[in-house]
């Protein structure tokens, strides 16, 4: 695994394992190890400290001087060293002369004994809407779900989470995958 998938993977790691009473930290680096000047050692330097913290309870991702939860992280940028952030939600604890944790942001401790969800059903299809897309092809999709098993359509709408209103075709698709059972999830 890459930095590329490293999002992915932790973000299914972290409702692969619920009540989770310790850290698990994911960590890479734009620059290899073997190269003079590199991110990968202060990288992996300090998700080791993140690993040895008894206040994380939670899947996370270091990189570039910043923990970011597992679920909310998404790969930015492939040329810089900041290549990660996560949207919507401040960084769980940043690094300067002192680690800065946002206690408020922190998972709570586990109740409960760990348990580890190893099934995952990846029948799914996720298409991001572009202005003008054409409904015919997540219509083909839905109507292949009898012999593809899709579960589930995740739809990436524009924007703060604006769908094509003139499109009433196209509200009416998304309403027949519901009734065919397609779990539909606009995001």
């Amino acid at each position: 695994m890459g930095t590329d998938t490293m999002a992915y993977a932790a973000s299914a790691l972290s409702f692969m394992l619920e009540n989770l009473g310790k850290p698990v930290i994911f960590t890479g680096s734009q620059i290899p190890l073997c190269e003079a000047y590199n991110d990968a050692r202060r990288n992996l330097i300090m998700a080791l400290i993140f690993a040895s913290r008894d206040t994380i309870c939670e899947v996370c991702i270091f990189f570039h001087d910043r923990l970011l939860r597992g679920c909310r992280s998404t790969k930015v940028n492939t040329t810089r060293l900041m290549a990660f952030d996560s949207p919507n939600i401040a960084p769980l604890a940043q690094i300067g002369i002192t680690i800065e944790e946002n206690h408020h942001l922190l998972m709570p401790p586990a109740r409960g004994p760990m348990r580890a969800h190893m099934k995952m059903d990846t029948r799914m299809l996720t298409v991001r809407l572009v202005p003008g897309f054409d409904d015919s092809v997540i219509q083909y999709a839905v109507e292949a779900a009898d012999v593809s098993h899709l579960r589930a359509l995740v739809v990436q709408l524009y924007g703060t989470g604006n769908l094509p209103s003139a499109k009433q075709g196209f509200l009416q698709l998304l309403a027949d995958a519901n009734d065919k059972g397609i779990l539909v999830v606009a995001a």
